[in-house]
């Protein structure tokens, strides 16, 4: 079955983007928000709200496949590609990538993913992930579509693997508000927890790690006070964007 048209347009995330640098560097919370000015390029303010652009593709028979072009929070940090605005990319998807894809044969999810994801842009990089993200879910699901499965059979068909008979552990994420998301994780018996969003070092880390260790312990007696389920052990995943080395001079033995 081919692929016949495609259109895209602009959406939002479910969070926001953050100049991550200007956050380490010390950028004052209030409220939702961030006091100062944004440092990394792209970045218009220190927090600003996340953007995507969905991808619908039409199939001969008149169904249509979707997927989300989105890129992470800390875009533009640590090697990531610049920050992901819809304005700047939906041209780009419409002159450059659907071309390459409107008149496919949706029958190879790993072929037509292929493409996408080899393809350059005018400085001969490969192009930005968030679009190779969307493009490439919107395929799967063309593909999923075409033979009349779901998209998880098509991964383990192509890729000669298995779908599971249980339920994928999925790592959910707090936000700033760590100890109320924490209380709606726990009470829903979310596997893997809370991510805390530890950015800073004076606000969330504590100069020698004390708000963090506060935290941990708070964390794990929450666990134990709400939990509902017998034998309910969620992960605890903490991630900490660097300021444990930031607060202890990268020495690892302090």
């Amino acid at each position: 079955m081919k692929i016949v048209n495609a259109v895209c347009c602009k959406g939002m995330t479910g969070f926001f983007f953050d100049d991550q640098r200007a956050i380490k560097s010390g950028a004052k919370s209030d409220g939702s928000a961030y006091i100062g000015n944004a440092v990394t390029r792209g970045f218009t303010n220190i927090r600003q709200a996340g953007e995507s652009v969905s991808i619908l593709l039409v199939l001969e028979d008149g169904s249509i496949a979707h997927g989300d072009c989105a890129a992470v929070q800390y875009s533009g940090a640590g090697g990531r590609d610049d920050l992901f605005l819809a304005k700047d990319y939906i041209p780009y998807i419409e002159k450059y990538i659907f071309p390459e894809i409107i008149g496919q044969e949706a029958t190879s999810f790993r072929q037509l993913a292929a493409k996408v994801d080899s393809m350059r842009d005018d400085n001969d990089r490969l192009i930005h992930t968030a679009v190779r993200y969307g493009v490439t879910q919107a395929l799967l699901d063309a593909v999923a579509k075409s033979q009349k499965t779901i998209m998880a059979n098509v991964v383990a068909k192509e890729y000669g693997t298995t779908v599971l008979d249980r339920e994928i552990p999925i790592f959910t994420q707090s936000g700033d508000d760590r100890y109320l998301n924490s209380d709606k994780m726990i009470l829903k018996g979310a596997a893997v927890l809370p991510h805390a969003l530890i950015n800073n070092v004076e606000k969330k880390l504590g100069y020698k790690g004390e708000k963090l260790v506060e935290y941990i312990a708070w964390l794990s007696k929450r666990i134990q006070a709400l939990s509902v389920t017998t034998g309910y052990k969620p992960v605890m995943h903490i991630d900490v964007y660097g300021t444990l080395g930031l607060a202890f001079d990268y020495n690892f033995e302090r």
